[in-house]
Parts: structure tokens; sequence; C-alpha cells
């Protein structure tokens, strides 16, 4: 067979494959969108999520599982040094990890020093309501991701908490900055669920914004993986946002003591449906 009819045929097959993408798979798609593709289908799709890990990590996902893997901050331990986050982060890449949002712990050594590690990670770090002074943590780091789980379209975005001492770093009021995200990916990029990776804390006193809050105080969130505050939810919290519509609420310990599990359902209409939340422990 001569070159040319090899070209021919690689590029005849090449255009079948792209007709037969689903058309509204295609029209939700964009060069521009920020989007990564794993297996599923149109009814159902697993979360697997973390926080606080502290550089601990315990691979508790069950083995052969395609579905989303998340972690909501705190993944590294601030007081280990730089060989002690690398292994962190290749344990995290083999895991499979999609995503995940920075906690304090990650910026404890400053922003070159997270902008440095992020060149190693295999997943997103999310945040939109951190302002960076480096410009290169500033041009990694993104406002949210996009998974499509089959033709569900998910969409992730992540928040962090007011930072002590002279970070650099401008804080922005995490639900509004959240609230706002989940906006643009539900009315523009057309996703089905939006998580917030929120490392605010359970509750907090006084004014001080939370994991609650970012649930109660919001209007287009479906589900807050939460972090920040030793506190494990052996089962998800359902609360009303600012409209009426369930929101929950996860948050899987800390130290890997176990990792949380959302199963979220869906409708022939691709309309949520049910929740069947759980947990694994080592």
């Amino acid at each position: 067979m001569n070159q040319e009819r090899r070209n021919f045929l690689r590029n005849t097959s090449l255009l079948t494959g792209l007709l037969l993408i689903p058309k509204s798979l295609k029209s939700l798609s964009g060069p521009t969108e920020n989007a990564i593709y794993i297996p599923g289908n149109n009814r159902e799709v697993t979360i697997w999520h973390t926080n606080d890990l502290h550089g601990r990590f315990v691979h508790h996902r069950v083995a052969g599982d395609r579905g989303l893997l998340l972690d909501a901050g705190d993944f590294i331990d601030d007081g280990t040094n730089v060989d002690a986050h690398m292994e962190m982060i290749q344990a995290m890449n083999k895991a499979g990890y999609h995503a995940a949002t920075i906690g304090n712990r990650e910026l404890a050594n400053g922003q070159a020093a997270l902008a440095a590690l992020m060149t190693h990670m295999q997943f997103a770090l999310v945040n939109c309501n951190y302002q960076f002074t480096d410009k290169s943590l500033a041009r990694q780091v993104v406002r949210h991701k996009i998974v499509y789980a089959g033709a569900l379209k998910v969409g992730i975005t992540g928040v962090g908490p007011q930072l002590q001492g002279n970070s650099g770093v401008t804080y922005l009021p995490p639900v509004a900055a959240a609230d706002a995200v989940a906006a643009n990916l539900k009315k523009e990029h057309g996703c089905h669920v939006v998580i917030c990776l929120s490392h605010l804390g359970f509750q907090q006193p006084g004014a001080i914004a939370d994991n609650c809050n970012m649930a109660t105080d919001s209007a287009h969130i479906d589900y807050v993986i939460g972090g920040h505050q030793q506190k494990m939810l052996t089962s998800t919290v359902v609360l009303r946002n600012t409209i009426g519509q369930e929101v929950y609420l996860s948050q899987a310990g800390w130290n890997g003591m176990m990792t949380g599990k959302m199963k979220m359902m869906f409708d022939e209409n691709q309309q949520g449906c049910g929740v069947q939340p759980g947990y694994v422990t080592a």
C-alpha cells in the first residue's frame, strides 16, 4: 500500500469517528473549555474524594473503578521537605486524581514553591478566589475544570481560606467567586452538575465563610466537597441553597483515614434524580 493510500484511509477514519460523536456532545465542547474525558454513561457518575491528606497517601479507591477522583486541599504536609512533597504528588498521579484545590498547606512555602511543584502534577489545581502575584502559578492554576463522564458533563471549581501572614495572595470572597464560576459552567458550558472543592472548614465562627455557607449561600453549586477542619462526615449532609434546591456536602476526615464516595444518578433527560453516598476506609 502506497503512502497516499495510507494517508487517505487514516484521514477517512478520523472523519468518520468525528461524525459519530453525538451532536449534543459536540455542541457542548470547545477548544478552550479546559475539558478531560473519562469512561462513563448517561445515567450516573461516581465521585471519589479526599481532603487534608497532609502527605499521608492511602489508596482506598476500589480497584478498576473509573469515576472521578478529587481532593479538597492540604494534600501535602507543610512540615516536610520537597522530596516528601514530590512523593505525595507522584502517588496522586499514579492513583489517577483528576483535580484538587489549594489548601493553606500547599502555599505554606510560598507561591514559587507551589508553582515548581505544579509542573509535576498530572491533575488540575483549581481555585477561583485567589489572585497570585507569581506569574507562573497564576498561569498554571485554573478557575475550573470540566470532565466528561460519558455524556455527562461535570464542572469543578475550588476555593481556599484566608491565608495567614504575608503570602502575597489576594483573597476574594469564596462563595461569590465560586457561585459565579458555577453559573458560567452551567449557562455557558452546559454542565449537568457543578462541584466545589471547598477548603474553608465545615463551620467557622462569625462572618468567616465556611463549607456550609458554600452550600446554603450559593445558587448554582450542586455538591460541596469540604476540607480544612478535622471533621469526618460518614453520611452526606443535605442543605438548601438560595433558590431552595438541594445541595450535598461531604467531608472525608483527615490524614487519609477514609475516602469519600458519592454516586450521582440522572434520568433519561440527564436531570439529577438521586444520590448514593458512602465511604471506604483502610
